[in-house]
């Protein structure tokens, strides 16, 4: 009897175990590719995300401090700037807790943006309507968290700038927060605020923090 009859042998007798080990391949092979998928499309998701929030910047000044507002004049009036950028715009970057004042709804560890027209031309973000003062500008994802809508009333609690840590003996923590009440102004689509990969113009500025 020659090899090949004792393969075929052993494949016929041996039947119902050879077909659970081919089953469990097959399935352990398409578990093992549906994981690369889900996780090359997690991070395509969260790299378009991350591009869409980025916008037109390309460098971030970044401080726990307040900076000058005029250092983004200063920064742009450099003689290299130019050669490697085009704008720059200034804005302050916080964390707080927003509340829906009619509802009474709350999201805590929202970004609370600081920024002024120099922002939205940065950007190239005309179509967002101008804003005056006690006004805000709301993401569709908070607006759907806490409720808020065009012209009604949200609250903003914010921690008050301090160059002594809160953690410190020495702060003041009776007072650590101040409460802003702030019209929305209109909900603003991602879109807005940033532009797709294929638009966007190579090393274009740097945001910097500062003083509103």
């Amino acid at each position: 009897m020659n090899s090949r009859s004792l393969i075929a042998r052993g494949l016929g007798y041996y039947w119902r175990t050879n077909l659970a080990v081919v089953a469990g391949v097959a399935t352990a092979v398409a578990v093992l590719a549906g994981a690369l998928l889900v996780g090359d499309s997690v991070r395509a998701s969260l790299r378009d995300l991350v591009l869409q929030r980025l916008g037109h910047t390309d460098d971030v000044v970044v401080s726990a401090n307040f900076f000058r507002e005029a250092l983004a004049g200063a920064v742009s009036a450099h003689p290299d700037f130019a050669t490697r950028f085009q704008a720059v715009t200034p804005l302050v970057m916080v964390k707080g807790f927003v509340t829906d004042q009619e509802s009474g709804r709350r999201a805590g560890q929202v970004l609370v943006y600081g920024v002024d027209e120099r922002f939205w031309r940065f950007h190239d973000a005309a179509a967002v309507p101008a804003i005056a003062d006690r006004e805000a500008y709301v993401s569709p994802a908070l607006a759907r968290e806490i409720g808020a809508a065009p012209d009604r009333a949200i609250l903003v609690r914010v921690q008050r700038p301090s160059d002594i840590p809160l953690e410190s003996l020495h702060s003041r923590k009776d007072d650590v927060g101040r409460t802003v009440r702030l019209t929305v102004r209109t909900i603003v689509p991602p879109a807005s605020l940033g532009v797709p990969p294929a638009l966007r113009p190579p090393r274009r500025a740097r945001d910097a923090p500062a003083v509103p």
